[in-house]
């Protein structure tokens, strides 16, 4: 048995050569959507969860605590200083607990005017999300020491030694310092952080610049979104992690102690109203690849197999057993199986590792990381066998299932009527509507398994029945070849009277461009309803807050006048809620040019009598003391928006508020301007951008809210995870290609008595290379239309169960509408009849240089 797989691969190992790049593009698709998933991941890392990455265990809000009751205020309290821990910071086996707390400054150096985040330097350095490309960090009680991020540091000319003037955040109690740089550091990519220059100080340097108020740990306007715990060496990470959550029970926070992956899938769930958007996506790739690769490979070897009934039979007729037939064709597969797995799995990795580095340098995004998962490409290698055993088993057992003599005779025709025929086709529509039926239901429950497991079954049905519809399409489509003579009719009768040669020959070319056209649509309306969402989760792009002795009229011309800005929107201080949170006048007019997205449901923006407040809001109405005077709104709410609540303007004034700022229990409170950016930002532009805005808003203008930062961060990941998907779908090309060049050169071999029968009757060598190649070219470009009609359905779905429940969760409907990019889809038609013009250039040559006689001694 292995003698005999053995000496089949070394003495023809040309046959083995489609079936070989079958299983090396099916599997190196596969690895690749393990390696797009582990490169995702680490991405993220990377970004979202940059300032998580060197902690053992964090501590971060549980989610949906409303502004009110926020535990972040607490963090600073909880943690401590490395000379006085706080409650965390005493739990045994805790070698430091850090809280980040965040206070917003602004900055002078060289003449030039920044906006600054300040943030204060741990006890232990390595704690940090960034990394030191000069000097050194500053001393825990340093009163003048600072770190600068090197971009800031460029573009101001500053360097280590010199000074900066720091300035407090607008409001009472602000202060100023003159610190010193003593060291220069990477920039974090946290995207919170993306907006402005990138402090790190002491904690001496941050109470003079924000003066902490009475009671309130750290600067004033500090917040604390997390506390990160450094473990001693040898301390039980599951038995701290218990003993922090005990010590946050009884303080009574309402936090959740993770580690630090878990900590970025919970930010990124929360960032996408509870759903954990990105594992959606990814994992509904790989369930997609590995679904693609084994109708790849099955397929391919199922055709190569069956064309080999007659070798077999002769085996057996020479002494082989039936079990020693189907062992050496087994044999063949496993080897077979192994090497284009290994292969596959090797290019994914060199091909990845390359995307990586040229999206890196091409697309300025040096936070993209290579990321690799052993286990799944060690499973990849094992399905890749498995599957190419499984799809030489059926065709191995039929043809030891009949005897030697009737194998050896010429292979009958199924059609539809033949009992074969019959069994398929109500097996295919069985599995075509029953799987149909799984995968819609499963798609809107949400059902992975379900939606997936319905989507193959009816899928593979829709395959069985490709004899009854590809060839009776190509059939009506051969009108079009008729001005081409003589060939063109005989191709159009070639599809009808061959119905499983066509369906065959179309099956391979189904398969990708069904996958194509799925992926294009999936990753068209993911992208659409992904910026929906984030749209509806950020409605503002930046909140600008203004000095309290400024002009903010002008400033708000100002701002506005920039080509980078769409819209602005001046909101004055007006008065304050029950809870305390500032209320803001705002015309309503500007208010609903500068929202992006509300949820569905929520109308009446900018009308009079209506307040804007954060999406966590579960009242209907507001309750406020305005201009002195208590009044209720109707409330229409936000997204993550929590730097105050905003009112018409217009009807405030016409009740007789003069429109000055009104000042809440004797503070005053800055006003703001709401910010719409014209377009899409960079995040390598966003800081820059920020800092001509506030520029241009006057000195003393900071960033206090908004999701551009986010947003950016969301759109460059997904944009890039769409390049390497886009990548992956040229793979899936290659696929049908050499799926049809294989199906045809078997197809042309089976017709050689045929064809040369036509030459005999008078046909030439061109008018047999041309009714080939328009054969060709009919069932490439129909496959590719059905194909392109079928992925639209199955990515349409797919989009369903990854978007449905985010795009219900942030009030969008629980309905997915599809995005079909009819261009591409086009453009898939075309380069698929391209391609079925190129597969058929060798088989017709090799049929048009046969001479009628030697075809038709064929037999």
């Amino acid at each position: 048995m292995w003698t005999v797989a053995l000496s089949q691969l070394r003495a023809q190992p040309r046959r083995y050569v489609s079936l070989v790049l079958a299983i090396l593009i099916g599997t190196m698709f596969l690895a690749a959507s393990f390696l797009v998933s582990a490169s995702a991941q680490a991405t993220l890392r990377t970004t979202l969860g940059n300032t998580y990455s060197a902690a053992d265990l964090v501590v971060l809000p549980e989610p949906g605590v409303h502004a009110d009751e926020d535990p972040t205020a607490a963090f600073p309290g909880l943690a401590g200083t490395p000379a006085e821990p706080g409650a965390l910071g005493r739990v045994d086996g805790v070698e430091e607990a850090y809280a980040t707390q965040f206070t917003w400054a602004g900055g002078s150096a060289g003449g030039t005017e920044f906006t600054a985040t300040l943030l204060p330097v741990p006890g232990d350095a390595s704690l940090l999300p960034v990394t030191l490309t000069e000097g050194a960090f500053p001393a825990a009680d340093d009163a003048r020491g600072v770190t600068l991020d090197t971009g800031t540091a460029e573009r101001t000319g500053v360097a280590v030694g010199d000074e900066i003037a720091l300035t407090g955040a607008p409001g009472a109690g602000a202060g100023g310092e003159t610190a010193t740089v003593v060291g220069l550091t990477t920039r974090s990519p946290d995207p919170t952080l993306s907006s402005g220059a990138q402090i790190w100080a002491a904690a001496p340097v941050i109470a003079a610049v924000n003066p902490p108020q009475d009671g309130e740990a750290g600067g004033s306007g500090a917040y604390s979104p997390h506390v990160l715990l450094r473990l001693a060496d040898g301390a039980d990470r599951d038995a701290v992690a218990d003993a922090a959550a005990a010590v946050l029970a009884q303080e009574g926070v309402a936090a959740n102690v993770t580690t630090p992956d878990e900590a970025v899938r919970d930010t990124l769930a929360d960032a996408g109203g509870g759903t954990d958007v990105f594992g959606w996506v990814l994992g509904g790739f790989a369930a997609l690849a590995l679904l693609v690769t084994a109708l790849v490979i099955g397929n391919t070897f199922q055709v190569l197999v069956a064309q080999r009934t007659r070798d077999l039979a002769l085996q057996r007729t020479l002494g082989s057993t039936a079990g020693q037939v189907r062992g050496s064709v087994l044999t063949e597969a496993v080897v077979v199986g192994l090497v284009g797995s290994v292969l596959g799995v090797a290019l994914a990795v060199v091909g990845m590792l390359a995307g990586v580095a040229f999206v890196r340098s091409a697309f300025d995004f040096p936070t993209l990381t290579f990321g690799m998962d052993p286990a799944g490409l060690a499973i990849t290698v094992v399905v890749g066998v498995l599957v190419t055993l499984v799809a030489a088993l059926s065709p191995a057992v039929a043809a030891t299932r009949v005897s030697p003599l009737q194998a050896l005779r010429p292979r009958e025709e199924v059609t539809v009527a033949s009992r074969v025929g019959v069994v398929r086709t109500v097996v295919g529509a069985v599995l075509a509507v029953g799987g149909t039926a799984l995968m819609l239901w499963g798609a809107f429950r949400p059902e992975p398994l379900t939606a997936v497991g319905g989507g193959a079954l009816s899928f593979i049905g829709v395959l069985l029945l490709a004899t009854l519809f590809v060839p009776a399409a190509v059939r009506g489509a051969a009108v079009l070849a008729r001005p081409a003579g003589v060939p063109g009719r005989l191709a159009g009768l070639n599809a009808t009277r061959h119905r499983s040669r066509t369906a065959a020959t179309a099956a391979a070319l189904l398969v990708g461009t069904t996958l194509v056209a799925l992926f294009l649509t999936g990753g068209r309306t993911a992208q659409e309803q992904t910026a929906l969402a984030l749209d509806t989760a950020y409605p503002v792009d930046l909140v600008l807050s203004l000095p309290a002795d400024g002009d903010a009229a002008r400033a708000a011309e100002a701002v506005a006048a920039r080509d980078d800005v769409a819209a602005v929107a001046l909101a004055l201080p007006v008065g304050a809620t029950e809870n305390g949170s500032p209320v803001l006048a705002t015309p309503g007019a500007d208010l609903r040019k500068v929202v992006a997205e509300l949820p569905d449901g929520e109308d009446g923006l900018g009308d009079p009598g209506t307040a804007f407040v954060p999406g966590w809001v579960d009242e209907d109405t507001v309750t406020a003391t305005v201009a002195g005077t208590e009044q209720t709104f109707s409330a229409v709410r936000a997204g993550d928006l929590s730097s105050g609540v905003y009112v018409e303007a217009d009807s405030l004034r016409a009740a007789g508020w003069d429109g000055s700022p009104v000042a809440t229990e004797g503070v005053e409170v800055p006003g703001q301007l709401l910010v719409a950016l014209a377009g899409d930002v960079p995040v390598d532009r966003l800081q820059a951008l920020s800092e001509d805005i506030t520029a241009a808003a006057g000195e003393g203008a900071s960033i206090i809210d908004g999701g551009a930062p986010t947003r950016a961060v969301y759109a460059q990941v997904i944009d890039v995870m769409l390049w390497i998907v886009v990548g992956l779908l040229a793979v899936s090309v290659l696929i049908a290609l050499i799926g049809v060049a294989n199906t045809l050169s078997l197809s042309v071999i089976e017709r050689t008595r045929e064809n040369a029968l036509l030459r005999a009757l008078g046909l030439p060598r061109g008018g047999l290379r041309g009714m080939i190649a328009i054969e060709s070219v009919l069932i490439a470009a129909v496959a590719a239309l059905l194909g392109c009609v079928l992925g639209v359905f199955y990515g349409w779905a797919g989009s369903q169960l990854i978007l449905g429940e985010l795009v219900e969760t942030v009030g969008r409907g629980g309905t997915v509408l599809p995005t079909i990019p009819w261009l591409e889809l086009a453009l898939v038609v075309g380069v698929a009849a391209v391609a079925g013009l190129a597969a058929s250039l060798l088989p017709a040559r090799r049929a048009a240089r046969l001479s009628p006689v030697a075809g038709l001694a064929t037999v």
